[in-house]
């Protein structure tokens, strides 16, 4: 396509509608962290994630849901005890999916995966809903409304809202977690509202739990509110108060932090990947190395298009999705002697651009942002509030690019003999010790067309010397005889040829090799 006037006009237009949303840092707060980075292309368990460290537990109300599981009643097909995503794709093409299908169904060793967004902002943020979240002192329900629809489309199980503290801090938690209508709230043994469970049509429902994001931190699953001056204060003594509030101790948007800082925070967990690193050109620039508009050209026509042939607008993934390679270096170096869990931001606010793109939805969508990736807990047990947490916790999450096809099967985890080492924890190099990851399939239920992907995964260590790779393979499972210490983790790579159908005038795209899977690490000690 031709750099006509037209073009280069929309090409500024959009660098300055995607660098206009503040990084989230727009807190109101100060924080005390630095910035700086390069560019670069508990013990071990042996169960799932069912177990609870928060500082009270769960317990069942008149309004509460915890012992009951967010499931989908939908009828899926298919034969009992088989993934319904296992049944071959349509002979033709189907129209573009706005939503996700269902998870359940589909068991990795006999425990299923949960959809979380990790990182979400609501009419709670002073700058969400085009930066007038509450008019006239009360809360924007037609945005609050596009937000509880973008999570039942796409049916996220699991939503840790992180709203930011200016309006935040002036709500209670009861108040943060969104409820409306025929919602049921639910509460700790101390009768607080922790979380809330939206019910959705066809019988999904999706768990919310409020927390707060700062320029400081990000404490997710909150069951009160810390001290004044926690959220905008980065040391050691802030983030034990938010632990102490009930929250899990997180950092978003790693790829700006100072690791050494990050070292002395006692964090749980970090933002692997962080949507505005890849869209807002100064991030771009000055954090990833990257040219600050590289990506323009090729994602332009998703939202602009100049052509009777346009691309699917929530398939602009595939024009900008790269490694958010400061906070992958965070991990490694952190992961020499802590242990810690990764997570995907969505950062969605709803605040960057009304204008209509060809499917008539704004730019910014609830509904696409939530549509392009999200996080997979895997809790062996039901979905709660405690569980929820206690994944982030241990380490059970991986992060898949949704946008780019369901995957299916994803597995990783550490063998010794017969003690199984699950995601996320650490274990001895013992004899005999190996690695085994499992590269996932495409769901058939995921928009397609006859070619199928092209698929490979990457397993890497991290030491003190750096990362290399210790294996790639493109089908199946492959074990690797682990013979040093290190931060193990693995990415699953696609060239999304399936989406050929759907990508119109920008089908070359399909041949451009992106992360459709990140794992958390296995951090093996010896």
């Amino acid at each position: 396509m031709g750099l006509t006037s037209r073009t280069l006009a929309s090409l500024a237009s959009l660098a300055l509608l995607l660098s206009a949303s503040p990084a989230c840092s727009g807190s109101g707060q100060t924080s005390s962290a630095s910035a700086g980075a390069t560019e670069s292309g508990p013990a071990t368990t042996t169960g799932a994630a069912t177990g609870s460290t928060d500082t009270a537990t769960e317990s069942a109300t008149a309004t509460s849901t915890e012992g009951s599981t967010g499931t989908d009643t939908d009828t899926t097909g298919g034969d009992p005890g088989q993934c319904p995503g296992d049944a071959p794709p349509p002979a033709t093409p189907e129209p573009w999916a706005r939503g996700q299908a269902p998870l359940q169904g589909c068991e990795v060793r006999g425990v299923r995966d949960y959809r979380a967004i990790i990182h979400l902002h609501s009419p709670h943020s002073h700058d969400a809903c085009d930066g007038d979240p509450q008019p006239g002192g009360e809360l924007d329900e037609s945005c609050l409304a596009d937000l509880r629809a973008a999570l039942c489309v796409n049916r996220i199980d699991v939503a840790f809202l992180t709203d930011h503290p200016v309006h935040a801090m002036e709500a209670t938690i009861e108040e943060m977690v969104l409820s409306r209508g025929d919602d049921e709230l639910v509460r700790d043994e101390e009768d607080r509202v922790i979380g809330n469970w939206i019910r959705c049509e066809g019988g999904h429902r999706t768990l919310i739990i409020p927390g707060v994001e700062s320029g400081s931190m990000m404490p997710l699953g909150l069951h009160a509110h810390p001290p004044e001056g926690t959220y905008g204060e980065s040391s050691p003594d802030s983030f034990a108060a938010a632990k102490a509030a009930g929250g899990v101790a997180w950092v978003a948007h790693t790829e700006g932090r100072d690791i050494d800082e990050l070292a002395t925070l006692g964090l749980d967990g970090i933002e692997l990947y962080q949507l505005h690193a890849n869209l807002d050109p100064e991030i771009r620039e000055e954090d990833l190395g990257l040219d600050p508009n590289g990506f323009l050209t090729d994602v332009l026509p998703f939202f602009f298009p100049d052509s009777d042939d346009p691309p699917e607008p929530d398939l602009a993934t595939t024009s900008f999705v790269v490694p958010n390679e400061p906070s992958i270096v965070a991990l490694e170096t952190l992961g020499q002697d802590q242990r810690l869990t990764i997570s995907a931001g969505t950062d969605a606010h709803q605040n960057v651009s009304a204008q209509k793109t060809p499917d008539g939805e704004r730019v910014d969508s609830y509904r696409r942002m939530i549509r392009w990736f999200n996080n997979r807990l895997r809790i062996g047990g039901e979905l709660t509030v405690a569980s929820a947490k206690a994944a982030l916790r241990q380490g059970r999450n991986h992060i898949v690019f949704e946008s780019f096809g369901n995957p299916l099967g994803f597995d990783l985890f550490a063998r010794a003999g017969d003690v199984i080492t699950e995601l996320g924890a650490e274990v001895e190099l013992v004899p005999g010790l190996t690695i085994e990851a499992t590269l996932p399939h495409l769901d058939g239920r995921s928009p397609q067309g006859g070619e199928a992907p092209e698929l490979r995964a990457v397993l890497y260590r991290a030491d003190g010397e750096g990362r290399s790779v210790v294996g790639e393979w493109s089908e199946g499972t492959f074990a690797y005889q682990v013979d040093a210490p290190g931060v193990y983790r693995v990415e699953v790579l696609i060239r999304p040829r399936h989406l050929v159908p759907y990508l119109g005038t920008s089908a070359a795209l399909a041949e451009v090799e992106r992360v459709w899977v990140y794992s958390g690490a296995i951090f093996v000690r010896g």
